[in-house]
Formats: structure tokens, sequence, C-alpha cells
């Protein structure tokens, strides 16, 4: 069975894009990867994996250089390009999606973080990479625990299943803390290099610049393959779901 850690960032309202993102791998590729990885952690004295401390330089990164934290990531990314399928990463510019929502005449409408969430579903069940096998043995999605929308996320999940009849496809949908595992903790930190380069990208085209990835986030999807998006304009649809 394929497995998929999923994390958020942007939730607070300064970030003006949300973003979803994280890693597919077959259940043992997973294991492999949690055993690989952990001397690592080890070596630098890292307990979890917090992408804002890292990129902070703050808690187990304290005293860190820049080329330290990307000698780090590299290091880990190596090593999930040995066992990961595919990394995803879905974002929403916040207001142009709010307003969007605000013109349909659905009863319900969803978060930006569920609307990700909803997009990574349907590429795990269609893309190329996935598709096929996701249809054969099945994918169980776990996301961290915490976020106010994840009560939101597991209702869609169980409507999308039972709305298409691939309850034999998306087999499973639980929470784990970050602590929990590797696996969570890297897929933080593809939704929090994914949401500032996403940021940055929408402030380039703004002012009309040139957008140039930092190098982190460049290390990250250059080494692990990633499909990804930035959702900047929505438009309206014949039809809806209510």
């Amino acid at each position: 069975m394929l497995v998929c850690y999923l994390d958020d960032s942007g939730k607070d309202p300064q970030n003006p894009i949300t973003t979803v993102a994280g890693y597919v791998a077959p259940e043992t590729a997973w294991q492999a990867f949690e055993v690989e990885v952990e001397p690592i952690f080890e070596e630098k004295k890292v307990r979890v994996l917090h992408t804002k401390d890292l990129h902070d330089t703050d808690g187990d990164f304290d005293g860190w250089t820049v080329l330290q934290k990307q000698a780090f990531v590299a290091r880990i990314c190596h090593i999930m390009a040995r066992h990961v399928t595919l990394g995803m990463s879905m974002s929403v510019l916040k207001t142009t999606y709010k307003e969007q929502v605000g013109k349909t005449n659905q009863r319900r409408s969803l978060s930006p973080y569920t609307f990700c969430f909803n997009v990574i579903i349907d590429w795990i069940m269609t893309d190329i990479r996935l598709g096929q096998r996701t249809h054969a043995e099945g994918v169980a999605l776990i996301l961290e625990t915490g976020h106010e929308n994840n009560a939101e996320a597991e209702q869609e999940f169980y409507i999308i299943r039972a709305q298409h009849k691939i309850e034999h496809a998306l087999r499973s949908i639980s929470f784990v803390p970050k602590e929990n595992c590797r696996a969570i903790q890297v897929a933080d930190l593809l939704a929090f290099y994914s949401r500032r380069d996403s940021a940055a990208m929408e402030r380039a085209e703004k002012e009309g610049k040139e957008h140039k990835p930092e190098t982190m986030i460049k290390l990250i999807t250059e080494i692990v393959p990633t499909r990804g998006y930035v959702a900047t304009k929505f438009f309206d649809r014949p039809r809806s779901r209510a």
C-alpha cells in the first residue's frame, strides 16, 4: 500500500498563501527511509525537524550556518530520492480563492487548506506515476495533527471516496503529531519552502520581476521528483457541488 504524508504552511493571517505538501511512497519504503535517515538526525543532534526553526536558525538549529542547513537538507533529500515515489505541493492565494468562493452558490465552502488537500487527492488518483498503483494497491493519507480544518479535510476524504466509489483506493485518513516520524517532518519541510517560494513568485509577478527560487527549495525539488502548482486565479464553472 502507498502512504502519503501531508503537512501545511501559511495558515496564519499574515501569510497570503496556504500550502499543503508532502510525499508518497510505499509503506515499506517509508520504513526503510526512517531507518536510513535517523543517523543523520542523531549525528546533528536534531530531535525534531521543525522547518521554521531550521529556517530561523532556532531551536535544535541554533548557531548553524546557511551551508550547514543546506547540507543537512541535501543529505535528507538524497535518502528520500531512493525511497519516495513523488513529492506534491499545492498552494493557493487565499484572497482570490475566498473572493471566488463568495461568488458561488455553494451551501458550504471549503477552506483553502481543504481545497489544496482535495487537489492532492486528485493528483494521487490520476498522476501517471501514482494513479495505476493507487487504484491497484490503495493509499493511506496521514496529516499532521492540530490544524483547525483537519475535520473538514477528513469529511471531504469520505465524501470523495463515497461519491466516486473508490473505497478500495482511498483506504484511510489519519493524523499524527510532528514528533511521530521523520516522514511528517519532511512533509513540513516541503510545505514550508514551497509556500515561501509561491509567495515570492506572486510578489515577483506583481512587480514585473524575474522570480529566482531560493537555494533550499531548489535543493528539495531538484533532488526529489516533485509536482507543484500555485493557484492564483479562479474561474466560474458551469456547475459546482453544493
